[in-house]
């Protein structure tokens, strides 16, 4: 894969941002350093310190790890922001979303 551990992790800081509905501004405010740096880490200029990228996954409600993961390229965009979207949350919520599509899934198969 081309991508550098500092272009996934600016990758995925935008994507939990965007899913979050934070601003670069917002963010970078949360986690006390100037939005153009936020703006750096998510186009893969820099790369964000072990201590920062805790505190961006404590102002994104991640855990600092899943800013790391790399995800296949070819992966479905709406996917990976559904998993962007659930992470964090808590199993009771995922589980009850899991049943909804479950159902969701069930009653479209029977309807073909």
């Amino acid at each position: 894969m081309s991508n550098n551990i500092q272009e996934v992790a600016g990758k995925n800081i935008r994507l939990f941002r965007q899913t979050r509905g934070l601003t670069q501004e917002k963010l970078a405010e949360l986690v006390n350093v100037s939005s153009s740096y936020i703006g750096y880490l998510e186009r893969g200029l820099r790369a964000p310190s072990l201590d920062l990228l805790a505190r961006i996954g404590t102002a994104l409600e991640v855990e600092p790890t899943v800013l790391l993961y790399t995800a296949s390229e070819d992966s479905d965009p709406t996917l990976k922001k559904l998993n962007a979207l659930l992470a964090g949350k808590n199993s009771k919520s995922i589980n009850f979303l899991y049943e909804v599509a479950m159902a969701y899934f069930v009653s479209t198969s029977e309807s073909a």
